[in-house]
């Protein structure tokens, strides 16, 4: 199982419909992990404000916080190796690093 694993930058909510602006970025990708087969990927997502104690707990994400501060938010792994880092990456493209065919609701 492909374990993909998430840490969001403080946020009222990791949907990107909260608010007055939404973020078609985060509902895409909220969207596209809740389509995953969950028989192939566990998808964790950690918020700063709501599991601090997960950011603390791996040392990887600790250490980055520490030397670049939060601007490094959000980090993105899988399998425990580094994906991304200050930015939510494009469905397409998170798709393509997953090994899956591309998800084709986003790339019209």
């Amino acid at each position: 199982m492909k374990k993909l694993t998430i840490y969001d930058p403080a946020m009222c909510c990791p949907t990107g419909v909260c608010g007055t602006d939404v973020d078609t970025k985060l509902v895409q990708l909220a969207s596209f992990l809740g389509a995953l087969d969950k028989s192939v990927f566990e998808v964790n997502r950690y918020g700063l404000t709501t599991e601090p104690a997960q950011y603390v707990s791996n040392v990887q994400v600790a250490t980055m916080l520490k030397s670049e501060g939060v601007d490094v938010l959000p980090l993105v792994f899988l399998n425990d190796e580094l994906l991304f880092s200050k930015d939510y990456p494009t469905v397409p493209t998170l798709s393509s690093k997953l090994g899956l065919a591309s998800f084709s609701l986003f790339n019209k």
